[in-house]
């Protein structure tokens, strides 16, 4: 897994642009990158998905799980995809969905995509490997880097222009930006995403922005099906130490494309990270006891209280 610390991109930014119909309910997406040989959880997620499926909640009835080897995508080789099979079945025979991960930058702090080659082939590796996949993430869902650096100031196209959008009356003749849309059509990601729908249209798509998108590119949420627009800890979610909760806040007359908050380094407010969740507009989310930190995996076990969280959603009104 490549540990981030996503930057929040400014008062210049906003979240999600004009509704799409929802073809899912709504519920958990759990990164789950465990290791193949921890047995003992991967059994937990096979046994809570069924709470999830039982649940008296009649909204939150999703419970997707994100799977990842150790090579940040596919597994390699043979063996690894049949243990694999072996983890993975459990979870969709009690209802629950796999969600392969995919990354799109060459470094976790860059600014330059991976060949789409690259990316393709490791989406059909998955498939390949488990055929029962459900769906992709993509990591590393970063539209600017189509039209500008780091900095956002000007368009200066840094992956080259043929994969940036093909309409380029977001930007004046010297580059500067003028306010209008971003329209994604032509640029890295669309490419990407319309090649998984017309290559493998039964699965589902899930963007990690992990922030906020520039107010400009509000129609990138219209390429994927669920889009994670807050991958922060509990201190930032809550606004520490006002603890009002604005750090989750969001543009919330854009609520019909979906969302989720992936809340990290909680340890003492289960529920009252996934209630602000749900009253901020997130129709997914997770939150679990780890911490982010340069030298381990957020993501490579889960919190003691995971099977109190799954039934809490479970019966969420």
């Amino acid at each position: 897994m490549k540990l981030k610390n996503v930057l929040m991109l400014g008062a210049a930014a906003l979240l999600i642009g004009s509704a799409k119909p929802a073809t899912f309910a709504a519920g958990m997406i759990i990164p789950a990158y465990l290791p193949l040989t921890d047995t003992t959880s991967w059994q937990v997620l096979a046994e809570d998905a069924a709470i999830m499926a039982n649940g008296s909640s009649t909204k939150y009835k999703d419970y997707w799980v994100t799977v990842n080897s150790a090579n940040n995508g596919p597994f390699s080789n043979a063996a690894d995809w049949a243990t694999a099979a072996t983890r993975f079945n459990p979870i969709r025979t009690n209802g629950g969905k796999i969600i392969g991960y995919i990354h799109a930058l060459e470094t976790p702090t860059g600014t330059t995509y991976r060949p789409l080659a690259d990316v393709k082939a490791d989406i059909t590796a998955w498939v390949n490997g488990y055929s029962n996949l459900d769906g992709i993430w993509i990591d590393e869902f970063y539209p600017r880097y189509e039209i500008a650096g780091p900095s956002g100031s000007s368009a200066t196209y840094p992956n080259g222009e043929s994969l940036a959008p093909t309409d380029r009356s977001f930007a004046n003749p010297d580059g500067s930006f003028n306010g209008n849309p971003v329209h994604p059509a032509g640029g890295y990601y669309s490419q990407l995403t319309s090649w998984i729908r017309s290559t493998y249209p039964q699965l589902k798509i899930v963007g990690n922005a992990g922030g906020w998108f520039y107010s400009n590119q509000r129609e990138y949420a219209s390429l994927v099906d669920v889009t994670c627009s807050f991958e922060q800890n509990y201190s930032t979610a809550a606004n520490s130490p006002t603890n009002d909760w604005s750090g989750l806040n969001q543009d919330i007359n854009t609520q019909s494309y979906a969302q989720l908050a992936l809340i990290h380094g909680n340890s003492s407010d289960l529920n009252g990270a996934i209630d602000q969740s749900i009253s901020h507009g997130y129709q997914y989310f997770y939150t679990t006891d780890q911490v982010l930190s340069p030298t381990s995996n957020i993501w490579g076990t889960l919190p003691p209280y995971f099977t109190s969280e799954v039934s809490y959603i479970a019966s969420h009104s």
